[in-house]
């Protein structure tokens, strides 16, 4: 698999879900065994934790080689302006650790009440 730099524009406190497909020499990736972990930081390897999300808690696998991802607007709502850097990783059955996405969320304050 290879990394996908993917940036977003976010409302803090609106919610964020999308789709992941991702594909392999083989195909669409079998995730058979799989778990996942997506963490949202202040910045680029920053101390401040902002937001996570794992299988089954934000993070679902929906089929042969797709995820489904969804932050809910309470965890959005602590996104750093005006960015946030992300990162989701899988973890297969031998406990190996792979980067599948990463990339920014350009955070616009929440304005209307």
């Amino acid at each position: 698999m290879t990394i996908k730099e993917t940036n977003f524009e976010q409302i803090q406190g609106d919610k964020w879900d999308t789709y992941i497909v991702l594909t392999d020499q083989n195909g669409l990736v079998d995730f058979t065994g799989y778990t996942f972990q997506m963490q949202v930081r202040d910045k680029e390897g920053g101390s401040n934790l902002c937001a996570t999300a794992s299988l089954d808690d934000g993070i679902t696998v929906t089929g042969l080689g797709t995820i489904y991802v969804k932050l809910t607007g309470a965890k959005t709502a602590k996104f750093n302006t005006p960015k946030s850097k992300y990162q989701i990783v899988s973890i297969n059955p031998s406990g190996d650790k792979e980067t599948l996405i990463q990339g920014w969320f350009d955070v616009t304050p929440n304005v209307v009440a």
